[in-house]
């Protein structure tokens, strides 16, 4: 609440706003839209995993920020409000990019499974003993029941990489394949081919259940409506339960009736387990919201944030995307600007898209190769544009750190690197009629001296160095000094 000490009530309640829209747009993982026939497939696996002790195993497949890790936290959300899911079920989340090996994941799942002290120093001679030994400890009653487990396998592609072996996937399909536990093993991937990477055995005692989730499939109109119909969804708040029915009928700003006041209720507002956390959210002002509400409906109906926004959509539909968007966008509130500006929200998506990303590629170059590219911008424009090997970048390169005692003495070998990944970034490329993949001459060339022309606008190599804030000042300099 320390945040929120001040005299002036417009501007606690613009920080309660933008602190709300904040935790809905990024915290709450919980509440999912659209998809609602892949919704009840993964409810249903889950369920009758949970509460019929049935053994499945599916994929889910779809690109990133398609909400698939959303979908499957909704369902078991759900699933919790229906069954004890704590006390019946045990749900083991795994993760390619972490669990790198066989070990690390074993030791992820006894972790999970809070079985350490009954493992103990056990040492077991195969993987398939030490999981057996796992779901044997979890067996209980007189008929020794094992709990239902669910297992989620995020980035289910790296599993089945090249090199390791798919024994944690065979074992837990086997289990599976032939009911030996109740369990669901959901393999969460965006690579549509991933099945063709598992092994003959695994592939064998799987289900070859899978469920796509691609953006824009269950939208009934342009992708850009769907977007902002999205927006208005993330940026609209609740009303109040308190606000009795009758008291919105005889208001006269009102327009709300019952049935919006619900669906307000059910689509607006944040989930328990974050407004528990966050106690001071309960402050809102309900007639402040309200006159939000009104701002937000009135601005999804411009003509120019519907252009905004399918321009976005031209680019990307990723709503992970859209989403940072809308976080930026709120994060612009303040007593001087209570209410979201539509030039705002054109500004933050012309940044998003591209011309943008090549001014972004420019700065998340090292120092040396932003120099490098440097110096091959003065060297054209004192040759009138013709094209520059290594080692003509080198030398002016040479020259510049020779000149300031600051810069650090790299080795020429570095330097060399340096350039090759601007190769292979594109930022460089051969210049014409020099390619070596189809001139014969430039292929007996050595590296050194294979001319090269500067792939990357001038203009966007301007606007990086200007924008690039960590840049040394004498590399800033030595941009902005004239070429004699």
């Amino acid at each position: 609440m320390s945040d929120l000490r001040t005299d002036n009530p417009l501007e606690v309640q613009i920080k309660l706003i933008r602190k709300y829209l904040k935790l809905k747009i990024m915290a709450d993982n919980e509440s999912f839209h659209g998809h609602a026939q892949e919704r009840n497939h993964v409810y249903d696996l889950f369920k009758r995993t949970v509460a019929h002790g049935e053994s499945h195993s599916a994929l889910m497949i779809g690109p990133r920020g398609s909400g698939k890790t959303t979908l499957i936290n909704s369902v078991l959300q759900q699933i919790s409000k229906e069954v004890d899911l704590s006390n019946d079920a045990i749900i083991v989340r795994l993760n390619g990019l972490i669990h790198s090996d066989d070990k690390l994941s074993l030791k992820a799942i006894t972790a999970q499974m809070q079985l350490e002290n009954a493992v103990g120093d056990r040492v077991f001679g195969t993987f398939a003993e030490n999981l057996a030994f796992l779901l044997s400890c979890l067996q209980s009653g007189a008929d020794r029941r094992c709990k239902s487990m669910l297992f989620i396998l995020e980035e289910f592609d790296l599993f089945c990489h090249v090199g390791r072996t798919q024994t944690l996937l065979y074992n837990l399909f086997d289990i599976t394949h032939s009911a030996q536990a109740p369990m669901c093993v959901l393999g969460v991937t965006n690579r549509i081919d991933v099945v063709e990477l598992l092994e003959k055995r695994v592939k064998s005692r799987f289900s070859h259940r899978h469920i796509f989730l691609f953006p824009n499939e269950d939208s009934q109109g342009a992708p850009h409506v769907k977007y902002r119909d999205l927006m208005v969804n993330m940026l609209c708040l609740p009303r109040t339960k308190t606000v009795s029915v009758k008291k919105n009928r005889r208001s006269r700003k009102s327009t709300v009736t019952s049935e919006d006041m619900e669906i307000d209720q059910e689509t607006n507002s944040l989930p328990d387990t974050i407004i528990s956390r966050h106690p001071n959210l309960q402050h809102l002002d309900q007639e402040f919201v309200q006159d939000w509400n009104a701002h937000v409906l009135s601005l999804a109906e411009e003509q120019k944030v519907l252009d905004c926004i399918e321009k976005l959509c031209y680019y990307t539909v990723n709503e992970q995307i859209f989403r940072n968007i809308l976080f930026e966008l709120v994060s612009k509130l303040s007593l001087n600007k209570p209410y979201i500006d539509v030039a705002d929200l054109s500004a933050i998506i012309d940044n998003t898209v591209a011309p943008e990303h090549r001014v972004k590629l420019l700065q998340s170059l090292s120092i040396l190769e932003l120099s490098l590219v440097i110096a091959m911008k003065h060297g054209m424009e004192i040759f009138d544009g013709e094209p520059m090997n290594f080692e003509m970048v080198l030398h002016r390169y040479t020259k510049f750190a020779n000149s300031n005692s600051s810069t650090q003495t790299v080795p020429r070998a570095v330097i060399l690197k340096a350039f090759e990944h601007l190769q292979e970034l594109e930022v460089i490329m051969p210049a014409r009629g020099q390619d070596h993949s189809t001139d014969a001459g430039a292929t007996r060339a050595h590296k050194h001296y294979r001319l090269q022309a500067l792939a990357t606008p001038t203009h966007d190599v301007t606007e990086a160095v200007t924008k690039f804030k960590a840049l040394p000042t004498e590399i800033r300099h030595w941009f902005g000094n004239s070429v004699v």
